[in-house]
């Protein structure tokens, strides 16, 4: 359907996209003394729902290009069954070259069709987008199973015959050998889950089983391709017992093409069984880190990288999002710079840690400028990392900024980008944080308490910090560059063991003197702390071969059978992750290595579902 919308006369160039995730909608509304519309659908059908649930789906994606902001207000008419989702979405505004989500929730109180209007409230060439979707009744025993709009992921809905907790086991027959999460039903009403972890074009037979030992007939779902973006070369190889599980897989370049998934998980075979793309995608934006959540939805970092300025447009948020893909809550930059005072925060990047109290700490960063330092004009603008605590509510209830609490003219890196973080440890026993900061060659531990500390920086480790290097050659041994410290104890305060990615960038030989060509490598040690002593002494490191040399990303996972993965992120614009004994002769047990990508984390995981062992 083609549509020609009256003229109008502007002052500057708009254009707006909207698409709609379930059937591709697209309006381009274009300025210059004329506006044309262009509609290729203009309805979203939520298909059957189960009474007694609910189904949320990301509606329509509106992209606005141009150079001004273009004002959104959505509102729905129609069946009450219909409701625009809180906590996410387009908010009052959308940035020029930005993209926003509106997200539906359909919650059938009939098995009648229903139906509605969503009004996008556009302050450019106003549009309406019908939606329709009716209820079914399921009996007790009964199952529904449907599609998302994640090609690799199923909704089952079932309704149980009595009590006791839901799970769904599934896999290719009726063996099935997977299994997700358990559901407590709510009042008698049916459970809906997710069910993720399948590969691509492929059958899969699942069922319900409850906790009271009932058993619902078997079911098919046929999985489709990955189409939203591209996917790199995966292998896998085996020569032991690796642990099991499946990999988090986080790249954060591809060679591939800027379209490139930022989120996916694989089997230990190498083949993909969940993937996670966001509309508001930019060419400057990188999702940076993602986590499982107790409740099973994941959280994740949308932000720049941290040394590259944002530009209009540029999503800056953190997310919480189920294994559909559907967000469910955005905490956005704007809203946390506007409860925030002295300081203007410019990004959100590399990491976000969830805290058992259920608050967010993650990595944002400021300029701030200064005159007198070594090398440099007056005015020379310093970036610095900063961490933000962020209630459930979305509150900011604790902050902390490395430009109040280390010496700006310490730059062993040089400027603008001073302290380039990029990792947050939660400590359980004390409550306070380590913090990675690659470009100070430290990981520090701050006074958090749990939110009611200072600030302060109670130690700092690493070369020219405040430890003595036991077991180790000074400074060479020491790590540079690092990124994602990890407890290998289950002590985290007073003395603990501790490893992280030493990528070994920068590596100074002796002092002053950093690696060049095949003096540079990378390590992955093991240091038992003690904090009264001060010192960290080297139980374990295994020191990579100079050919695979990673100069930056990557990580450590200490793993249940007692061995260690790391993440050679940057083999030149390849990666590759090795499962290892810690041992005296490190033995090899699993390797996967992706080609044309650069993986910033890879982590072992035990499945997509928390609790849950594959």
């Amino acid at each position: 359907m083609k549509a020609t919308v009256p003229a109008r006369s502007r002052s500057h160039f708009h254009r707006i996209f909207v698409s709609v995730s379930a059937s591709a909608l697209l309006i381009g509304l274009a300025g210059c003394g004329s506006t044309s519309a262009r509609v290729s659908d203009s309805s979203v059908d939520f298909g059957q729902v189960a009474m007694g649930t609910q189904v949320r789906r990301i509606a329509v994606n509106v992209t606005a290009s141009g150079d001004n902001d273009v004002t959104v207000a959505p509102k729905l008419s129609g069946s009450g069954d219909f409701s625009i989702a809180p906590d996410v979405g387009c908010g009052t505004k959308l940035a020029s070259h930005g993209t926003c989500s509106v997200v539906v929730v359909f919650t059938p109180t009939s098995t009648d069709s229903a139906t509605a209007t969503l009004d996008l409230g556009l302050s450019v060439n106003d549009q309406q987008i019908s939606l329709t979707g009716s209820g079914v009744q399921l009996t007790p025993g009964q199952s529904l199973v449907t599609a998302t709009d994640s090609p690799l992921v199923a909704l089952y809905t079932y309704a149980p015959q009595g009590s006791g907790d839901v799970h769904i086991e599934f896999g290719p027959d009726t063996n099935y050998g997977l299994e997700t999460s358990a559901v407590t039903p709510s009042a008698g009403s049916p459970v809906t889950i997710y069910v993720a972890g399948m590969r691509a074009n492929s059958t899969y037979h699942m069922r319900a089983r409850t906790s009271g030992g009932e058993t619902a007939m078997d079911q098919t779902f046929t999985t489709t391709k990955i189409t939203s973006g591209t996917l790199p070369p995966i292998t896998a190889t085996s020569s032991g017992t690796p642990q099991s599980g499946i990999e988090f897989l986080n790249p954060g370049f591809s060679t591939a093409s800027t379209n490139f998934i930022e989120a996916y998980a694989v089997d230990l075979e190498g083949n993909v069984v969940w993937a996670y793309d966001y509309p508001e995608r930019t060419t400057n934006a990188l999702l940076q880190s993602f986590h499982v959540l107790p409740d099973g939805n994941i959280l994740a970092l949308i932000g720049t990288s941290s040394a590259v300025a944002p530009k209009s447009g540029d999503p800056i948020l953190l997310r919480e999002f189920n294994l559909g893909g559907v967000p469910v809550r955005d905490v956005t930059l704007d809203q946390i710079n506007a409860q925030l005072s002295g300081i203007s925060l410019v990004d959100l990047h590399h990491a976000v840690t969830v805290l058992p109290n259920g608050h967010w700490l993650a990595l944002a960063n400021a300029y701030k400028s200064f005159d007198g330092l070594p090398g440099q004009g007056d005015g020379t603008k310093v970036l610095g990392d900063v961490i933000v605590d962020v209630d459930p509510s979305g509150k900011v209830v604790w902050t902390w900024s490395e430009f109040d609490t280390l010496d700006v003219k310490r730059a062993p890196d040089g400027y603008p980008d001073w302290t380039h973080s990029n990792a947050i440890v939660y400590e359980p026993d004390d409550g306070n944080l380590l913090v990675s900061i690659r470009h100070q060659n430290w990981v520090v531990k701050v006074d958090y308490r749990n939110g009611a500390g200072t600030g302060k920086i109670l130690w700092r480790l690493g070369y020219q910090g405040d430890f003595k290097l036991v077991n180790g050659t000074e400074p060479q041994d020491w790590f540079f560059g690092s990124h994602q410290p990890q407890f290998v104890s289950s002590s985290t305060a007073a003395m603990f063991d501790l490893t992280l990615m030493d990528n070994g960038y920068n590596r100074q030989l002796t002092p002053g003197a950093a690696c060049t060509g095949t003096g540079c490598y990378t390590a992955i040690p093991i240091y038992h702390v003690d904090e009264a002593a001060k010192t960290a002494t080297i139980l374990w490191r295994d020191a990579i071969d100079p050919s695979k040399f990673s100069v930056w990303g990557g990580g450590t996972t200490v793993l249940d059978n007692g061995n260690l993965e790391f993440d050679l992120c940057a083999l030149g614009n390849d990666s590759e992750v090795d499962e290892v004994t810690v041992t005296g002769t490190p033995q090899t047990v699993w390797t996967l290595k992706v080609t044309g990508q650069n993986l910033y984390r890879a982590n072992r995981m035990p499945s997509l579902y928390p609790g849950v062992q594959w």
